[in-house]
């Protein structure tokens, strides 16, 4: 691919490919009714000359700047990481560009308002850790969005993993080891996600005739600093639990590094699960145990949701959820 030049226009295309500029602009906008012996002349053209339409131009035209809103939790976090690299590439395929913005509690005042000043065509959540008022406000932006997790807004396509069967299967897990005294250091409860994750925890150790102390419940706000403290909190009790179960990976890494600091011996003195499945969950110096959701599914999904909604505004919005499953690695071991 030659290097893009600011000067190539598409009257340069059209005159290169022989056609008229309506030509042109009725195949960079997609537009039927074109034979497949010009848009092969066009397109080769425009590959030639390196040429990249105008998307500002071209929204004028189209009332769309084909920039898709992505709202990211911590970015510290490698599991937004990982669902941005695929949400963008998904996007750039599709002709659309991504603005991503922090959805982090302490940046979401100007949220809204960014969101609109851009004038997006749609906006995708990939947090549901927002204030309550801060999703009502992109909602009212009236514009296609999509949540990936379990969404407030009637008017919001909502995608997210199966929350409540992944808290059964962290504690099937802990429990059919053998661990009846288990730590969880969790997200803010206030969160459906979380709130999910906890409960469908509490019923499968009900369901083994497990009780759960609640003095081994830490909220660490899904921080890795935050999670360091609480599992340092958990192992340096009198009778401290012989596993944790944390709500994300990134908080198991921080009990991960708690426990060695403290030379707590894992998986030999305490069993440590997490959830998510991240990429460096299978790194070698951390070989985590954990819940997995389908993070690269729910990616893909939401963005067929978003162009879905934008090619169809009326269409109902749908809810899908997803399975979780077990990964088993060195992390935890029967007592």
């Amino acid at each position: 691919m030659p290097p893009r030049s600011r000067g190539v226009t598409s009257i340069d295309v059209a005159k290169a490919a022989g056609v008229s500029q309506t030509t042109v602009s009725r195949i960079v906008n997609g537009h039927e009714g074109v034979s497949e012996r010009v848009r092969t002349k066009v397109e080769n053209a425009i590959q030639q000359l390196g040429y990249r339409p105008n998307l500002s131009a071209r929204s004028l035209v189209t009332s769309r700047t084909h920039t898709i809103g992505v709202v990211l939790g911590d970015p510290r976090n490698s599991y937004y990481a990982e669902l941005l690299h695929t949400i963008s590439d998904e996007l750039t395929r599709a002709g659309y560009r991504a603005l991503i913005l922090s959805g982090r509690a302490d940046t979401t005042e100007d949220l809204a308002r960014t969101l609109w000043e851009t004038n997006v065509d749609a906006v995708i959540l990939t947090t549901t850790l927002l204030p309550p008022d801060d999703e009502g406000r992109i909602v009212s932006l009236g514009v296609p969005s999509v949540t990936m997790g379990p969404g407030t807004a009637p008017e919001t396509a909502t995608i997210s993993p199966d929350n409540l069967e992944g808290g059964r299967i962290a504690g099937r897990h802990l429990v059919s080891l053998g661990h009846r005294r288990i730590g969880v250091i969790a997200g803010p409860l206030g969160a459906t996600s979380v709130r999910d994750r906890h409960d469908g925890f509490l019923q499968e150790l009900a369901a083994a005739d497990v009780a759960f102390d609640d003095d081994l419940l830490e909220v660490a706000d899904l921080d890795y600093t935050r999670a360091f403290e609480a599992a340092t909190r958990l192992l340096q009790r009198a009778d401290p639990p012989t596993a944790l179960f944390c709500h994300n990976d990134l908080v198991a890494f921080g009990a991960l590094n708690a426990a060695k600091a403290l030379r707590v011996a894992v998986p030999e003195d305490v069993s440590i699960l997490g959830f998510d499945d991240v990429a460096m969950s299978s790194w070698e110096a951390f070989d985590l145990t954990t819940v997995r959701q389908p993070i690269l599914e729910m990616a893909r999904g939401a963005v067929e949701m978003t162009l879905a909604l934008l090619d169809e505004p009326e269409q109902e919005r749908e809810h899908l959820v997803l399975p979780c499953t077990l990964v088993e690695r060195s992390t935890t071991r029967a007592l």
